[in-house]
């Protein structure tokens, strides 16, 4: 679980991490400059995918209290090396003098943790901004395929699924939050999922997005994920 005060901060922590990839690098048993060179080669056309999830949830909303205020502190421990999963507008940030509305929620860690309406509201503009995403007001989770970009202050966000968790629950979609979350993260960590980049890489953005899709998809109960494939609805997209 990483703090998201600002659409920077998620920026700043996946260029910190790019050597931890989604998709695979190439390692030859050889120490001889032709090699090293070839290997070093090959790595740098590889797209270096990371898996992210961008949660959208409001703390005074009977659904984020009831189904992941709670296991914040579950996930921040659970997704480990795996999977970031960027809580936005939520922060150890209870000196700052940026927001005057903060108010703590849970604890992260051992630490604090407080939320702003502000902080929220500024995340939610710069991914409206940035993305072809537009914030339903409901508790949101949006799962990125992400590649580093030139710039240093930007990252390249090739593929995206929305998912509204209010609507996935009503649908029976899932049992809960943290069986989702729960998921996801195995998923991100699984050869699978490092298999699909790898494909996807060799065939393309519109088999890189049928991916991503697809492996969301897979996470649920197969007649809600059929219900899902016909059409894209409401509740993931």
């Amino acid at each position: 679980m990483i703090e998201v005060v600002k659409f920077s901060d998620i920026v700043k922590t996946i260029k910190a991490d790019e050597r931890r990839l989604t998709g695979r690098m190439y390692c030859f048993d050889s120490v001889d400059s032709a090699t090293t060179n070839l290997m070093a080669e090959m790595n740098a056309k590889l797209k270096r995918h990371t898996l992210v999830a961008v949660l959208f949830c409001n703390p005074n909303s009977k659904f984020c209290k009831d189904e992941i205020l709670e296991s914040l502190n579950y996930f921040h421990k659970r997704s480990k090396n795996y999977i970031h999963i960027f809580c936005c507008g939520y922060g150890a940030f209870e000196k700052s003098t940026d927001y005057n509305d903060i108010q703590q929620v849970t604890n992260i860690d051992g630490t604090p943790w407080f939320y702003s309406d502000t902080s929220f509201v500024d995340v939610v503009d710069s991914f409206e901004e940035k993305a072809k995403w537009v914030y339903s007001g409901e508790n949101e989770l949006l799962i990125l395929d992400v590649t580093p970009a030139k710039e240093p202050d930007e990252i390249t966000i090739n593929n995206s699924i929305v998912c509204n968790l209010e609507q996935m629950k009503k649908d029976n979609a899932f049992t809960s939050v943290r069986s989702l979350m729960e998921k996801l993260i195995k998923y991100a960590s699984s050869d699978e999922c490092a298999n699909a980049w790898e494909f996807s890489d060799k065939q393309g953005l519109s088999v890189a997005k049928g991916c991503l899709k697809d492996g969301v998809l897979s996470l649920l109960p197969k007649s809600v994920s059929d219900l899902y494939k016909k059409s894209e609805g409401y509740a993931v997209r």
